[in-house]
This record gives C-alpha cells, structure tokens and sequence, in this order.
C-alpha cells in the first residue's frame, strides 16, 4: 500500500539523514520504526506524507507517484496522526475528528450528513463517542491521542502514519493505544509508527525497522531483529532484551537499558 524506494534526504551542509532507504508496507502488518533522536525519522515520515521532497528515490501509495497525486488525493491514501497537543481554538471532539473529511470537500464546501457520520462511525470505532461533546482541550494526553486517531479513520484512509503516539502517555493509555493499533491492523490497515519504545515492536506483532546514520535495517520480525547487539548499536547504551517466562506476561519481551556500574 505504500513503497520507500531509495529514498536520499539530506540539509544543506549537513551530513545525510536519508542514505538509500527502502521499505514497503503492507495491510495487516504494522511497521515500528525505531532509532535515537535526530536521526532522522519525522523526516523520512514527512518524506512519506509529500511534506518534504526527497533528493532521489521516489514514493509511491496505491500504485501510484505520491509526487503525481495532489494533496487531496494523496490524503485519500495517507492519513497522519501527530503526537497529542492542545488545539489552537477549543474545538469539541467531534470537530477535531470532521475536520479528517476535509480531503473529501470541495472548496468552501460543508461538511454534509455523511461527512459526520464518518466521524461519529470513527469516534464509535474508537470507543470515544462518549467524549463528542467534551472540549479538545480538556481531554487527557490519552484521550486525545486517541481522538486524533478517530480523525484519520474518518479521513477514509487506509494507511495511518503516526509519530510518537504513545509519547508522554502513562502505562495504561500507552497499552490503549497500541490495543487500538493492532484492532486497526486486524482490519487491514496498514500502518507505520515511529517509537522510541521497542517494547511496543514486540506487542504489536508485525515488523520493526532501525534507521540510524541515513541507513535503514530492516524490516523484520522484531524477534529477528530486536537483540542486544543491534539495540546497543543503534542507542550506544547497554540494553538487555529480555523474554519473560512467568506471570500473566508469560511470553513477552521486554528491553531494558541497564544502568552502568561504578
């Protein structure tokens, strides 16, 4: 559903962020992408979103160019979910979930019955429809983050690009939203996320990438790629990765950063 390939980036004067990345995402399999701050990873999303035009490599959605499509058909395809924030303006939930529809007015246009329809179809998805009415402002980091999600599936969209999404969220909300992420990917979304957790690779099951110095390692299994050696290259700190054999976590991995001795 959405094809990297080759893809070079880089700021005058600075050195590559984007050396030849290729990958491809699937419906169904959702693609973590792991790597330390600065390397590179919003902007290779926003290479993926046509924010951004890559030096060489070319980007493709549905078959098709992502430079050939203009944005409002491209946002047919692709459907972005930044990190919770508060609004400029205190719009209701709802109005921040319609405002997904937008590819799908002309100019000036309303949003018709069906266009709000689509966003109370996506807040029900969502298990949000309680929080319609509530000021956007008002919501926890949690709630917001998952009205943010509401918006792209409203959007009609089949690929969910998401930066961060569990940034600053507690446990319980971060265990939420990647609940939600894997119901999506159940039902054929095909999605890619980027994290500073590895954890979350292995909860939701489907394929990690590392990107570091401009270069992508991966996709794989999380269970092939996801080893000391290869976490401890891409953070430069010591990490344990961790099989858990006994509680209710039977079966899970954990990767755990181990504190230096003196």
């Amino acid at each position: 559903m959405l094809h990297a390939e080759d893809l070079h980036f880089a700021w005058p004067g600075a050195p590559p962020l984007l050396a030849g990345v290729s990958f491809a995402l699937r419906p169904g399999v959702p693609l973590v992408l792991l790597g330390p701050n600065g390397t590179g990873k919003t902007t290779l999303l926003r290479c993926l979103l046509g924010l951004e035009r890559p030096a060489a490599g070319r980007v493709t959605v549905a078959g098709h160019s992502l430079a050939s499509l203009s944005a409002a058909t491209a946002a047919r395809h692709i459907a972005y979910v930044p990190q919770a924030a508060a609004a400029a303006f205190a719009f209701r939930a709802i109005d921040i979930v319609l405002m997904g529809r937008t590819p799908h007015l002309g100019f000036m246009a309303a949003p018709t019955p069906a266009d709000r329809a689509a966003a109370e179809a996506a807040m029900v998805r969502l298990a949000i429809a309680h929080l319609a009415a509530r000021a956007f402002d008002e919501l926890s980091g949690g709630e917001r983050q998952l009205v943010l999600v509401a918006r792209a599936l409203a959007q009609g969209a089949r690929v969910l690009v998401l930066d961060e999404p569990c940034a600053s969220l507690d446990i319980a909300n971060q265990m939420r939203i990647v609940a939600v992420l894997r119901a999506l990917t159940a039902d054929g979304y095909a999605i890619l996320l980027t994290s500073h957790l590895p954890d979350h690779a292995f909860l939701l099951g489907g394929e990690v990438a590392l990107l570091k110095d401009g270069r992508l390692l991966g996709p794989a299994p999380p269970a092939e790629l996801l080893t000391a050696a290869t976490l401890e290259a891409l953070y430069d700190t010591p990490i344990e990765v961790v099989p858990l054999a006994t509680g209710r976590a039977r079966g899970q991995v954990l990767c755990v950063p181990v504190m230096p001795t003196a």
